[in-house]
């Protein structure tokens, strides 16, 4: 099979993984609003939904490199996650709620570490060309984000169950598809994180991206509701979400140019500094529109640092750990970050509303654009940060 004809079926799958993600993060917090629970409420179960992640993304990805084949991890993580969609939508009380969240979030988590290390095998050593496969993903969350938005304005927030549960039942079918051939011999679950786990590039970087991350999320789950205090229509709502994936689509395919002129580290310090002129400018207006149009900064920020941590940490991998290495940045990401940044926010916006909030996480991002310049500095010399440690694509 032709290396061409084979980046489709990742790509398939980041079209479906995508879709279920712009039906869920930008409508969950309203919908738990609609529910009754309160900011510190809401910011308390953001950070139970992303401990489940940073549980299971790393398990996932360990379990992957194993087994040697993404295959059947992938559709079982997809599927077990949409019956636990369905399960959420049909909570009722705070327990089951809870329970049926962190369910939902540990099934999820299964399937970004997967495709991510599958899609790192396929380009091989022209690792910057992962963002043309990446970029599908960014277009279905926008598709996904305004229909979900549609649906719910017209029907209630409700709706947004339906679109996650066909998006994660589709991913579970494209994940059957998905063939795993690592370059190297797997290594044992445990082995495969420990190795992640001494690997100092690695974890100085994952410290750093866990402070940029924070930071964001923190004004990230409770833009909406920002939103709609400031007399946003819920339709706007999903409209600031898909703009942030509009601005991600031409950076990814523009990614493997990018990092050829610029340099990945460069990339990396300038998605860290987008982070912190988006917080500036959310301090600054109060006005829907304009307040919406920060996603557009948040969007490439987003874009550089996901891609470009990617890159990075698949240059770094050791031989045998892709999806393990894969695994513990989606669980700083996507799980330590979004425990910090929900979890901390909830708390001080309840003592000093969100004003205060977006003003430390701002700072926060401040810092995490220096932290991460100095870290990168300290690349091993002799070492080229483009050098792969996990061997020759498959």
């Amino acid at each position: 099979m032709s290396r061409g004809h084979e980046r489709w079926r990742p790509v398939a799958g980041y079209l479906a993984q995508y879709s279920a993600v712009g039906a869920l993060y930008p409508f969950l917090p309203v919908y738990y609003a609609t529910l009754g629970f309160g900011l510190q409420a809401i910011g308390l179960l953001g950070a139970a939904f992303a401990v489940a992640a940073l549980v299971g993304a790393p398990l996932w990805g360990a379990t992957a490199d194993h087994l040697g084949a993404a295959r059947p991890v992938l559709s079982v993580a997809a599927l077990a996650a949409s019956v636990s969609a369905a399960g959420l939508a049909l909570s009722q009380g705070s327990v089951p709620i809870v329970l049926s969240a962190v369910a939902l979030s540990l099934m999820m988590a299964g399937i970004g570490p997967i495709l991510d290390a599958r899609a790192m095998e396929i380009v091989g050593a022209g690792r910057g060309s992962y963002g043309r496969m990446r970029v599908w993903g960014s277009l279905s969350f926008i598709g996904a984000v305004l229909l979900t938005g549609w649906l719910v304005e017209a029907f209630g927030i409700s709706t947004m169950f339906a679109v996650l549960v066909i998006a994660l039942v589709a991913t579970a079918v494209v994940g059957f598809g998905i063939r795993s051939r690592p370059a190297v011999a797997p290594l044992p679950g445990r082995a495969a994180l420990a190795a992640v786990a001494r690997t100092p590039m690695i974890m100085a970087f994952l410290g750093v991206v866990l402070l940029a991350w924070t930071s964001s999320t923190a004004i990230n789950a409770f833009f909406s509701i920002h939103l709609v205090d400031i007399g946003a229509p819920e339709s706007l709502v999903g409209a600031s979400w898909a703009l942030g994936a509009v601005v991600e689509v031409p950076i990814m395919i523009a990614f493997p140019s990018l990092q050829r002129r610029i340099g990945l580290e460069r990339l990396l310090i300038a998605g860290a500094a987008l982070f912190a002129l988006r917080g500036v400018a959310v301090v600054l207006t109060g006005d829907p529109l304009l307040t919406t149009l920060t996603m557009l900064i948040h969007g490439a920020a987003f874009a550089l640092v996901l891609v470009g941590g990617v890159v990075y940490v698949s240059t770094h991998a050791p031989r045998g750990a892709a999806a393990s290495a894969q695994g513990m940045l989606a669980a700083t990401v996507f799980g330590l970050a979004q425990v910090l940044g929900p979890g901390i926010g909830g708390v001080v916006a309840r003592s000093g509303g969100l004003p205060t909030l977006f003003a430390i996480a701002t700072a926060g991002s401040l810092a995490a654009t220096v932290a991460l310049a100095a870290v990168i500095g300290r690349e091993q010399p002799g070492v080229p940060a483009g050098v792969r440690r996990e061997g020759s694509a498959s």
